[in-house]
C-alpha cells in the first residue's frame, strides 16, 4: 500500500518524502522491522522507540512515524506526529482496510469477570449462527485457530491485525476483554464498539492508575468513547448496576 494512502487518516501530520512510497507492513518494535515497513516510534514507559529508529531504518524500515525529527536519517520518508501511540492506530486502520466494517464489535470491561463473560458470549454467538473471534486473557482465538495472548488486550497494531484476520475468515462477533492499560494507552481508541459490557470495578492495577478515581476514568473510556459504526448502527451499553460504580457508569 502506498504511504500517502496509509497517512491520508492521519491529522495533523507532516509526510517529509514520497506519498508514493509502497509501504510492505507496519511495525513499532524495532526487532521486528522487514525490509520495506514502516516504523512507528512510541514513547514507552521503559524505553522511547525514537531511541531505535536507526536499528530500524538498518533493518530496512524505509520510513518512520516520529514525534521529533532526529535529522540523522534523511534517506527515509519521516511522517511528523503530534502522538505516535495514536498515530499507530490510525495507521494500522488505514493500512488493514478497516476491519470493524464487516463484523459486530463487543467490548468488556471491569476487574473481573471479563474472561467468563467473553466465554459466555462466544457460546451465544456460537448458538445465534454467528460466527465468533475472541481476544482475550486466555488467548486470541478464532475458527479453529488460538494464538497465546501475552496481554489482555494487545497494542493497536497487533488487535487491528488480529481483527483483519479474524474477518477474513468470516468471523461475525468480534468479542474483546478490554483492559484498564489499554483503554488508558488509547490501544482502542479506533474500535467503533457496538456493545460495551462493564461487570465491576475492585481494587486492582493501582501501581498503575494510582488512586481507584483514576482506575475507574480508565474504564469509563469504553463508554464514554461510544459512537455509531460505519454502518450507522447505535452503539449499547450493557452495565452492572449491582456495583456503586456501575452507577456512576449511567450516570455519565
Amino acid at each position: 500500500m502506498k504511504l500517502g494512502r496509509i497517512i491520508e487518516g492521519l491529522s495533523p501530520c507532516e509526510l517529509r518524502g514520497d506519498p508514493d512510497l509502497e509501504i510492505a507492513g507496519i511495525a513499532y518494535d524495532s526487532r521486528r522491522v522487514k525490509a520495506g515497513d514502516l516504523f512507528v516510534a512510541i514513547r514507552g514507559h521503559r524505553s522511547d522507540g525514537h531511541e531505535f529508529v536507526g536499528g530500524a531504518v538498518e533493518k530496512g524500515a524505509v520510513a518512520v512515524a516520529v514525534e521529533r525529527l532526529t535529522g540523522r536519517h534523511p534517506e527515509v520518508s519521516t511522517i511528523l506526529v503530534p502522538d505516535s501511540r495514536k498515530a499507530l492506530s490510525k495507521l494500522a486502520l488505514a493500512f488493514y482496510s478497516n476491519p470493524f466494517r464487516h463484523a459486530t464489535l463487543i467490548g468488556i470491561t471491569g476487574t473481573s469477570g471479563k474472561t467468563t463473560t467473553s466465554y459466555l458470549l462466544e457460546s451465544m454467538v456460537k448458538a445465534a449462527g454467528g460466527k465468533p473471534g475472541v481476544l482475550g486473557t486466555v488467548n486470541y482465538r478464532y475458527s479453529d485457530k488460538k494464538i497465546p495472548a501475552p496481554v489482555t488486550t494487545p497494542e493497536s497494531l497487533d488487535l487491528i491485525r488480529l481483527c483483519r484476520e479474524m474477518v477474513d475468515h468470516g468471523v461475525s462477533h468480534m468479542v474483546m476483554e478490554v483492559s484498564s492499560h489499554a483503554l488508558d494507552q488509547g490501544r482502542t481508541q479506533d474500535c467503533p464498539f457496538n456493545v460495551a459490557v462493564f461487570t465491576n470495578l475492585s481494587r486492582d492495577h493501582l501501581d498503575y492508575h494510582k488512586t481507584m478515581d483514576e482506575y475507574f476514568a480508565a474504564k469509563s473510556r469504553l463508554f464514554t468513547g461510544l459512537q455509531g459504526d460505519p454502518s450507522g448502527r447505535t452503539p449499547v451499553a450493557v452495565i452492572n448496576l449491582d456495583d456503586p460504580r456501575g452507577k456512576d457508569l449511567l450516570a455519565m
